[in-house]
């Protein structure tokens, strides 16, 4: 029993790199507590809307139409560029304060990048 015990210890021995390499992926939930200093980027949809999120790595982070009344929220650094069909009914806020989209604005789609603190900007083409 104790050869099989100790291939079983080797198999578990590298699992454990594997779970250390996961630890990362909770970061959004530790940095919370600099998104309550004002970073976090929340949408509010006051009417039927779509949206492309793209996360800093380019990666989509959301696509999709996103039904009035739902909301979504954003920690500082999880996304980089927002496209959101519908502009007029997506209301943004950032640290609380609401954000004005008509610079980022055309045709009621809005554009803009998110900066890793949270502020946003207009998309450089």
């Amino acid at each position: 029993a104790a050869p099989a015990a100790a291939p079983a210890t080797a198999a578990s021995t590298p699992s454990a790199p594997y779970l250390a390499s996961l630890t990362p992926v909770p970061r959004p939930a530790a940095s919370a507590a600099p998104a309550a200093g004002g970073g976090t980027l929340s949408l509010q949809f006051k009417g039927d809307s779509w949206v492309d999120i793209s996360g800093p790595d380019g990666a989509t982070v959301e696509k999709a139409l996103i039904k009035s009344g739902e909301s979504r929220s954003f920690s500082p650094g999880q996304v980089a560029r927002m496209v959101l069909g519908n502009a007029s009914a997506v209301e943004v806020q950032q640290g609380g304060a609401i954000v004005d989209l008509s610079p980022y604005q055309r045709a009621n789609v809005a554009r803009f990048t998110v900066s890793s603190d949270g502020s946003v900007a207009p998309v450089s083409h």
